[in-house]
């Protein structure tokens, strides 16, 4: 297999990993505004912060590839690349699993009324992922290192557009499953009671998620109707920057939302400000300032590092 095959199916990798994360990161956005939130113990409102954190963690992580990838190798096969897209998926795992785990906890305390039952269904679902997603390590088999010419193999233009389509369509689950839960949230009862202020911020990450949607379905736009579908390197350039821009937008909404979901849970606005400001430290970290300083460092004179050539 060569390198530009094996780094398009590392996108395709993550994006089957961003498409079962999607929906439990909406599900955790949409809950504390559901009828039956309100009967829930403190005990699960309480863990449903945690949730929403491990998930924004998740789904920051299930992007890293992406913004690596346009920032640092600017679209070129690496082996570098496909070595972080696996690190990567192998992080992830573990607060999915968690995640997965007190999910069903939460719901467990709802449809069962026992605790026993919650605990049960709560660990076995979190112990079922981390055998099916890690149990393979134990039948694992040594794959043999990549000739060292596939180091050097130069991305023809098609796989580089290939590549920027295909990251697109990484990120865009992620806005499009926070958007069409939002938009749901503003027709809600217990939207209605929330506070003038937390609806203004509701309605500015609305605002921050569906540019980023926007953005991210706009490379498909401009490659069908302006560029014919050509492999033209000023439609590669656009892309790129369309997604670039289009998980700065993500990452902002997705912040805001965060306050707002915790201080409608909690009703403190400091432990909503720190989490909050978590989550932007977070995505932005992982997705732009990360990849930026490897980026500078990797072209620093003297240094060793190899970026991917051509302009992004």
């Amino acid at each position: 297999m060569s390198l530009s095959d094996k780094t398009r199916t590392a996108l395709n990798d993550s994006r089957t990993l961003m498409l079962g994360a999607q929906i439990l990161l909406g599900f955790q956005i949409r809950a504390p505004f559901q009828d039956g939130f309100d009967v829930l113990h403190q005990t699960e409102k309480s863990l449903e912060v945690v949730v929403l954190m491990l998930m924004v963690v998740v789904v920051g992580l299930l992007i890293a590839p992406t913004a690596r990838h346009r920032i640092v190798e600017r679209g070129e096969a690496r082996v570098e690349f496909n070595h972080f897209v696996s690190h990567v998926a192998f992080v992830t795992l573990f607060p999915f699993a968690f995640a997965v785990g007190l999910n069903l906890f939460i719901a467990g305390t709802v449809f069962a009324n026992s605790r026993w039952i919650a605990f049960a269904s709560g660990i076995g679902g979190c112990l079922v992922a981390l055998a099916l997603w890690y149990g393979p390590l134990m039948i694992k088999r040594n794959n043999p290192k990549s000739p060292s010419a596939d180091r050097l193999e130069k991305t023809p233009p098609a796989k580089k557009i290939e590549f920027v389509l295909t990251e697109a369509r990484v990120v865009l689950p992620g806005a499009q499953a926070l958007l069409g839960f939002q938009l749901s949230i503003v027709l809600t009862r217990a939207f209605a009671e929330l506070p003038s202020s937390l609806k203004l911020l509701h309605g500015l990450s609305l605002l921050f998620v569906a540019l980023a949607t926007l953005l991210l379905v706009a490379p498909a736009a401009f490659h069908r109707i302006v560029y014919d579908g050509s492999d033209d390197p000023n439609f590669y350039r656009t892309a790129s920057r369309f997604v670039v821009a289009g998980t700065a937008f993500l990452a902002a909404g997705l912040s805001v939302e965060t306050y707002v979901v915790v201080a409608k849970i909690t009703g403190n606005s400091i432990i909503s400000q720190a989490l909050a400001w978590s989550a932007a430290v977070i995505l932005f970290g992982i997705w732009h300032v990360w990849p930026a300083l490897i980026r500078v460092t990797s072209a620093a004179p003297g240094s060793t590092g190899k970026l991917g050539g051509g302009s992004q």
